[in-house]
C-alpha cells in the first residue's frame, strides 16, 4: 500500500510534493467555504511534503480528469476532495477510472458493508458508492466506516471536514519526510527599506524568504518576515546575517522561535 510514497521517502535528494484537488460546484459558488485545503496544508508541512499545487475543479469529467493526469504526472502525492457520495454530481471516482484508462468495478466490500450499514435503507444511489476504479487499493483505519482509495499516488478523500480530517490522519504517517525548519522576524520596519536586505539573505543562505506587511493599527509590528529551509543550520545563519544587516530603521520586534 502506498510504495510509491515509501519509496519517495527514502530518496532524500528528492523531498515530497503533493497537489490538492478540491471538487465541487458548491465551493466555486461560494455556498460551501473549503475547510479542508487550508487544514491540509497545514498537515503537509508538518510531515516535510511540499504543497505545490491547490486547485478547484467543478463536478464535470473534462477539468476533473485533465487535473488528476497533471498533477499525478508532476507530484509526488495527490489527495482528492469531494465527490465521493450517492448524488448524481458525485462523479470523483468515475472520473479518476477515466484519467487512468481503467474500467469501474463493485467492490464487494464496499457493497457488502453498504448494505450492512444501511439494512432497508439502501437505494440505488447508495450503490454506486461501491463503484471503484478497477486496481483501487481500500485503505481501513481510523474514524468512520468509509476507506480511503488509492491510486497509484492518488488519495481519494470525502469532502466533509470532519470525515476528511481522521481519515488523511489515519493514514498520515506513511507521507512524513524531512521537516521544515521555520523561523519568523517581526519588524517594526518600511518593508521597501528591508527589501534589497531580504534578498541578499535568501540569495547568500539559500533558505525561502517571505515578507508579510501588517497595515492595522492593533499589531505591534509592521512587517513578518520568515526564514525557511529543511536545514536548520542554513536557517539559523539566514536569521543571523538578517538581523546583522538590516538598516538602522528597522526594529526587531521579536524573533520566533528564538535564535540560538
Amino acid at each position: 500500500m502506498a510504495t510509491q510514497s515509501r519509496d519517495v521517502r527514502g530518496m532524500t535528494a528528492a523531498p515530497s510534493t503533493a497537489a490538492i484537488i478540491l471538487i465541487g460546484n458548491e465551493l466555486l459558488s461560494g455556498k460551501i467555504r473549503d475547510e479542508n485545503a487550508f487544514w491540509l496544508t497545514g498537515r503537509l508541512r508538518t510531515l516535510g511534503v511540499s504543497l505545490r499545487r491547490v486547485v478547484v475543479v467543478p463536478d464535470e469529467e473534462g477539468p476533473i480528469v485533465e487535473e488528476l493526469r497533471r498533477c499525478s504526472s508532476e507530484f509526488t502525492h495527490v489527495f482528492t476532495s469531494g465527490g465521493v457520495g450517492p448524488t448524481h454530481d458525485d462523479v470523483t471516482l468515475p472520473c479518476v477510472a477515466a484519467a487512468f484508462g481503467v474500467e469501474l468495478v463493485v467492490d464487494p466490500e464496499l457493497e457488502r458493508g453498504l448494505r450492512q450499514h444501511l439494512g432497508d435503507r439502501i437505494t440505488p444511489g447508495h450503490l454506486r458508492m461501491a463503484a471503484v476504479p478497477r486496481g483501487m487499493t481500500l485503505i481501513h483505519g481510523g474514524a468512520y466506516l468509509w476507506p480511503v482509495m488509492q491510486i497509484r499516488n492518488v488519495f481519494v478523500l470525502p469532502g466533509v471536514p470532519q470525515i476528511f480530517r481522521a481519515k488523511f490522519d489515519a493514514i498520515a504517517e506513511q507521507f512524513r519526510g524531512e521537516r521544515f525548519y521555520l523561523v519568523s522576524v517581526d519588524l517594526d520596519a518600511d518593508e521597501g527599506s528591508i527589501a534589497a536586505c531580504l534578498e541578499a539573505v535568501e540569495r547568500d543562505h539559500g533558505v525561502a524568504v517571505g515578507s508579510y506587511p501588517r497595515i492595522d493599527r492593533e499589531a505591534d509590528y509592521r512587517v513578518r518576515v520568515t526564514l525557511e529551509s529543511r536545514s536548520r543550520p542554513a536557517v539559523e545563519a539566514a536569521v543571523q546575517g538578517l538581523l546583522d544587516t538590516l538598516p538602522t530603521s528597522a526594529r526587531v520586534v521579536r524573533v520566533e522561535p528564538p535564535a540560538e
